[in-house]
Protein backbone atom coordinates (compact mmCIF):
# COMPACT_ATOMS: atom_id res chain seq x y z
CA UNK A 1 0.00 0.00 0.00
CA UNK A 2 1.51 3.31 -0.80
CA UNK A 3 1.12 6.50 1.06
CA UNK A 4 -1.75 8.05 -1.34
CA UNK A 5 -3.77 4.86 -0.66
CA UNK A 6 -3.37 4.95 3.18
CA UNK A 7 -3.83 8.84 3.29
CA UNK A 8 -7.27 8.32 1.30
CA UNK A 9 -8.81 5.69 3.69
CA UNK A 10 -7.76 7.02 6.56
CA UNK A 11 -10.09 10.45 5.02
CA UNK A 12 -12.83 8.60 4.04
CA UNK A 13 -12.85 7.12 7.51
CA UNK A 14 -12.63 9.84 9.90
CA UNK A 15 -15.84 11.71 7.16
CA UNK A 16 -17.47 8.99 7.93
CA UNK A 17 -16.98 9.05 12.11
CA UNK A 18 -17.45 12.84 11.87
CA UNK A 19 -21.07 12.44 10.69
CA UNK A 20 -22.19 9.33 12.78
CA UNK A 21 -25.50 10.27 14.67
CA UNK A 22 -25.61 13.62 12.56
CA UNK A 23 -27.37 11.76 10.06
CA UNK A 24 -31.04 11.31 12.52
CA UNK A 25 -30.70 15.15 12.57
CA UNK A 26 -31.46 15.67 9.10
CA UNK A 27 -34.17 13.47 9.02
CA UNK A 28 -32.77 10.33 7.03
CA UNK A 29 -35.13 7.82 7.64
CA UNK A 30 -33.19 4.47 9.22
CA UNK A 31 -33.98 0.92 7.91
CA UNK A 32 -37.16 -0.17 8.85
CA UNK A 33 -38.54 2.80 10.30
CA UNK A 34 -41.68 2.85 7.54
CA UNK A 35 -39.81 5.63 6.09
CA UNK A 36 -38.60 3.63 2.78
CA UNK A 37 -35.80 2.13 4.35
CA UNK A 38 -36.76 -1.04 4.31
CA UNK A 39 -39.80 -3.07 4.60
CA UNK A 40 -40.86 -4.89 7.44
CA UNK A 41 -40.13 -8.96 7.78
CA UNK A 42 -42.23 -11.62 9.11
CA UNK A 43 -40.25 -13.30 11.64
CA UNK A 44 -42.64 -15.84 13.44
CA UNK A 45 -46.04 -17.20 13.35
CA UNK A 46 -47.98 -19.46 15.33
CA UNK A 47 -51.64 -20.86 14.84
CA UNK A 48 -53.78 -22.74 17.25
CA UNK A 49 -57.19 -24.19 16.86
CA UNK A 50 -59.38 -23.37 20.14
CA UNK A 51 -62.86 -24.63 19.62
CA UNK A 52 -64.49 -26.62 17.42
CA UNK A 53 -68.35 -28.14 17.79
CA UNK A 54 -71.55 -28.50 15.39
CA UNK A 55 -73.22 -25.03 14.87
CA UNK A 56 -73.72 -22.95 11.78
CA UNK A 57 -71.50 -21.83 8.60
CA UNK A 58 -69.81 -19.30 10.16
CA UNK A 59 -67.05 -17.68 8.60
CA UNK A 60 -65.57 -14.70 10.13
CA UNK A 61 -62.24 -13.21 11.01
CA UNK A 62 -61.08 -10.06 12.58
CA UNK A 63 -57.45 -8.71 12.82
CA UNK A 64 -55.46 -6.28 15.44
CA UNK A 65 -52.82 -4.87 15.36
CA UNK A 66 -49.98 -4.46 18.14
CA UNK A 67 -47.24 -1.89 17.11
CA UNK A 68 -45.84 -1.54 20.44
CA UNK A 69 -44.90 -5.61 19.89
CA UNK A 70 -44.75 -6.00 16.45
CA UNK A 71 -47.71 -8.21 15.75
CA UNK A 72 -50.51 -9.07 14.00
CA UNK A 73 -53.45 -10.68 15.27
CA UNK A 74 -56.05 -12.80 13.51
CA UNK A 75 -58.80 -14.27 15.30
CA UNK A 76 -61.71 -16.55 12.99
CA UNK A 77 -64.56 -18.89 12.78
CA UNK A 78 -64.04 -21.23 9.72
CA UNK A 79 -66.81 -23.97 9.01
CA UNK A 80 -66.29 -27.78 8.47
CA UNK A 81 -68.35 -29.99 6.39
CA UNK A 82 -68.75 -32.52 9.37
CA UNK A 83 -67.55 -32.45 13.13
CA UNK A 84 -64.10 -34.24 11.75
CA UNK A 85 -63.12 -31.00 10.04
CA UNK A 86 -60.40 -29.13 11.99
CA UNK A 87 -58.68 -25.58 11.09
CA UNK A 88 -54.89 -25.13 9.87
CA UNK A 89 -53.30 -22.07 8.37
CA UNK A 90 -53.12 -22.83 4.79
CA UNK A 91 -50.23 -20.07 4.42
CA UNK A 92 -49.39 -16.74 5.49
CA UNK A 93 -47.51 -14.71 2.66
CA UNK A 94 -46.25 -11.62 3.46
CA UNK A 95 -45.27 -9.39 0.08
CA UNK A 96 -42.21 -6.53 0.80
CA UNK A 97 -43.58 -4.37 -2.15
CA UNK A 98 -46.87 -4.14 -1.43
CA UNK A 99 -46.39 -4.17 2.37
CA UNK A 100 -49.38 -6.54 2.65
CA UNK A 101 -49.57 -9.88 4.66
CA UNK A 102 -52.51 -12.46 3.40
CA UNK A 103 -53.07 -15.35 5.49
CA UNK A 104 -54.86 -18.03 4.47
CA UNK A 105 -56.92 -20.30 7.08
CA UNK A 106 -58.49 -23.75 5.82
CA UNK A 107 -60.78 -26.74 6.84
CA UNK A 108 -59.95 -30.14 6.35
CA UNK A 109 -60.84 -33.13 7.74
CA UNK A 110 -58.76 -35.18 10.02
CA UNK A 111 -56.26 -37.70 9.18
CA UNK A 112 -57.89 -40.05 11.68
CA UNK A 113 -61.26 -39.36 11.73
CA UNK A 114 -63.32 -42.45 11.37
CA UNK A 115 -66.71 -41.79 12.40
CA UNK A 116 -68.02 -37.78 12.49
CA UNK A 117 -70.99 -36.48 13.46
CA UNK A 118 -72.95 -35.22 10.49
CA UNK A 119 -73.17 -31.12 10.88
CA UNK A 120 -71.82 -28.03 9.83
CA UNK A 121 -69.09 -27.36 12.79
CA UNK A 122 -67.53 -24.57 13.33
CA UNK A 123 -63.96 -24.17 13.83
CA UNK A 124 -62.60 -21.35 16.07
CA UNK A 125 -58.74 -20.17 15.58
CA UNK A 126 -56.09 -17.94 16.63
CA UNK A 127 -53.16 -17.01 14.78
CA UNK A 128 -49.99 -14.81 15.71
CA UNK A 129 -47.80 -13.05 13.31
CA UNK A 130 -44.40 -11.50 14.47
CA UNK A 131 -42.64 -8.84 12.14
CA UNK A 132 -39.60 -7.10 12.74
CA UNK A 133 -39.29 -3.68 11.72
CA UNK A 134 -42.61 -2.79 11.62
CA UNK A 135 -45.71 -3.93 10.80
CA UNK A 136 -47.67 -4.23 7.48
CA UNK A 137 -49.93 -1.72 5.47
CA UNK A 138 -52.37 -4.00 5.34
CA UNK A 139 -53.78 -7.63 6.00
CA UNK A 140 -56.43 -9.83 4.14
CA UNK A 141 -57.73 -12.86 5.80
CA UNK A 142 -58.95 -15.90 3.29
CA UNK A 143 -60.99 -18.98 4.17
CA UNK A 144 -61.05 -21.99 2.10
CA UNK A 145 -63.63 -24.35 3.53
CA UNK A 146 -66.93 -26.33 2.33
CA UNK A 147 -65.65 -26.13 -1.35
CA UNK A 148 -65.23 -22.18 -1.73
CA UNK A 149 -62.90 -19.66 -1.04
CA UNK A 150 -63.79 -16.09 0.74
CA UNK A 151 -62.21 -13.21 1.70
CA UNK A 152 -63.46 -13.14 5.30
CA UNK A 153 -61.48 -10.08 6.80
CA UNK A 154 -58.92 -7.06 5.52
CA UNK A 155 -57.58 -4.67 7.76
CA UNK A 156 -54.83 -1.84 7.90
CA UNK A 157 -53.57 -0.73 11.12
CA UNK A 158 -54.57 3.02 11.51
Amino acid sequence: MDRRELLAGAGASLAAASLGGCLDRYGVPEEGSGGGGGAPTLAEESFEMTDADCGTAANDATVGFDAEEGTVEVTGTVPGADACHVARLAGADYDPDADSLAVTVESVRRDDAEACADCVSEIDYEASFAFDGGLPASVTVTHEALGETSAVASADPS
